[in-house]
């Protein structure tokens, strides 16, 4: 991996959880429907791998920001759909804020000029 791609992954594992909820504030969804779904919404931008899903959907449900259901698909297949929480919708307005925040931030260090010290 080089570490262009390396970079890309450590961002988007950071918003991931973000991104996540904001998909599950529209709809109930299972994990392969987020993945694609991050993957249209981003205009390509943004490709989750499946590995990287469900470690924060397990760790999001153990805070309490979203819960599961399961639905029979076939004769014996089951789909575990992620449900947005009560809690998960504080968490979405917090973060949402705090990382507007910080791009703001990031964005005054990059625009700064010289004579601006």
């Amino acid at each position: 991996m080089s570490w262009k791609d390396d970079t890309k992954e450590k961002l988007t594992v950071g918003i991931l959880e973000l991104l996540i909820l904001k998909l599950l504030s529209f709809e109930d969804m299972y994990g392969y429907q987020i993945m694609q779904e991050i993957q249209i919404k981003s205009k390509g931008k943004l490709q989750i791998k499946e590995g990287s899903l469900y470690g924060p959907l397990y760790r999001m449900e153990q805070r309490g920001y979203l819960s599961t259901r399961k639905e029979l698909v076939g004769k014996k297949r089951f789909r575990v759909y992620y449900h947005l929480e009560d809690l998960g919708k504080e968490y979405i307005q917090f973060t949402k804020s705090l990382l507007d925040e910080m791009i703001e931030g990031v964005n005054y260090v990059f625009e700064e000029k010289k004579d601006e010290k």
